[in-house]
């Protein structure tokens, strides 16, 4: 075999070597967004406490107890914020949500791992629920989700909000 012929095999090799790899990679991506997008609906990864979620852009800003999040191909679960109850209380969340595209939701965990909609879609509108002595998590749900949210929480002294969990 001439040196040409090497240099040409060799090459073919490496291309198709790549080619594999890069779509191998690729399927992972989508394997992987498409797991993000099957949470949606699945109550048991929601209430886990790690995070997993993609977004394309996200503009995100809070001031006291009023948060707002603009937001570009969203998929997964995201964590808010948390809410630790110091004793029974109530809770009020005013909200304006609007979804250009795919689905988009906010939840709230309970202590016992239960999830409360909040808001699901384009909305406008406040709710409020009964808080027992506890910690909370506040998140966001999307499934390649475009568009924004702004939501306040309103209550006694007795529910502190924090980004961490304490």
């Amino acid at each position: 075999m001439n040196i040409r012929n090497k240099f040409l095999l060799g090459f073919c090799l490496i291309f198709l070597i790549g080619t594999m790899c890069g779509c191998g990679f690729s399927n992972q991506n989508e394997n992987d967004n498409s797991n993000k997008v099957n949470m949606y609906n699945d109550n048991d990864k929601i209430v886990q406490e790690n995070n997993n979620y993609t977004y394309i852009n996200c503009n995100f800003s809070r001031n006291n107890n009023v948060i707002e999040i603009k937001y570009g191909s969203f998929s997964g679960i995201d964590t808010i914020c948390f809410l630790e109850a110091k004793e029974d209380t109530e809770i009020t969340f005013d909200y304006d949500s609007t979804v250009d595209n795919g689905k988009f939701k906010a939840v709230l965990i309970n202590p016992k791992n239960e999830v409360e909609t909040i808001v699901e879609g384009t909305d406008q509108s406040s709710k409020t629920i009964k808080l027992t002595k506890g910690q909370y998590s506040f998140k966001n749900v999307g499934a390649n989700a475009a568009g924004k949210i702004k939501i306040s929480f309103s209550s006694n002294s007795a529910v502190k909000i924090t980004e961490d969990k304490k």
